[in-house]
């Protein structure tokens, strides 16, 4: 009986001690950004980014930042990490390489971003495309649509296809399941029983107000047809 009590301990410790990990995680940002980025092939794309207190920032990337181990990213992940400093409506990030860029609040390339909102009612088509020409006669193509189809179910379709020289390869699936959204993380329960727990964010517009036409889904922009 005494081991019992002993194992049932040990298991609320370790239950505590990984809740705590995630409320550390959580008080240690200063905020959710996105920034407006331009290269190739695509001409303009946005990227999420999540600045700590500490000073270091996090290129939002699949996994929810309540369930990494931050210190290990840093390790493991070090093109993803740099340092940001903030001078009233500019952001000054460097990244691991040393190089730094300048984003400004009122230029139309750095925003806030947003957690999920109970009260919004997230319903429609989002879609996320990306490829282009990458020369020598390629030609490649990926799109990604979710559906939200109310409070909790969803589709989600892909397709990509590459194109060279005349010949064509193109892909198809679809699945679908039920979601469930808490602050930034989104969570997906696939009718063939795969869960997948993604980073999620709103975007923002105008006066750097709320978009719900605009989601960062792991790390991802999504934008609704």
């Amino acid at each position: 009986m005494k081991k019992v009590s002993v194992l049932v301990i040990l298991l609320l410790s370790l239950q505590y001690s990984f809740s705590q990990e995630k409320k550390e995680s959580q008080s240690e940002i200063e905020g959710w950004y996105f920034r407006a980025v331009s290269g190739y092939p695509a001409s303009v794309s946005f990227e999420p980014v999540v600045l700590f207190k500490d000073g270091s920032y996090f290129e939002v990337s699949d996994k929810p930042i309540t369930d990494m181990d931050l210190s290990k990213s840093k390790d493991e992940d070090k093109h993803l990490w740099g340092k940001w400093k903030r001078a009233a409506t500019i952001f000054t990030l460097t990244n691991n390489k040393g190089n730094a860029y300048e984003y400004d609040l009122d230029s139309g390339n750095w925003f806030p971003a947003f957690p999920f909102n109970p009260k919004i009612n997230l319903k429609g088509v989002y879609e996320k495309i990306s490829g282009g020409n990458f020369g020598n006669g390629l030609y490649a193509l990926f799109n990604s649509e979710l559906i939200f189809l109310d409070a909790s179910h969803f589709t989600h379709s892909q397709s990509s296809g590459v194109s060279s020289f005349g010949s064509n390869a193109w892909k198809n699936s679809e699945d679908s399941g039920n979601y469930s959204i808490k602050n930034h993380t989104i969570e997906f329960n696939y009718n063939d029983g795969r869960k997948v727990r993604m980073s999620f964010a709103f975007g923002a517009e105008g006066e750097n107000r709320l978009d719900t036409d605009l989601l960062f889904i792991g790390g991802k922009a999504y934008v609704i047809e």
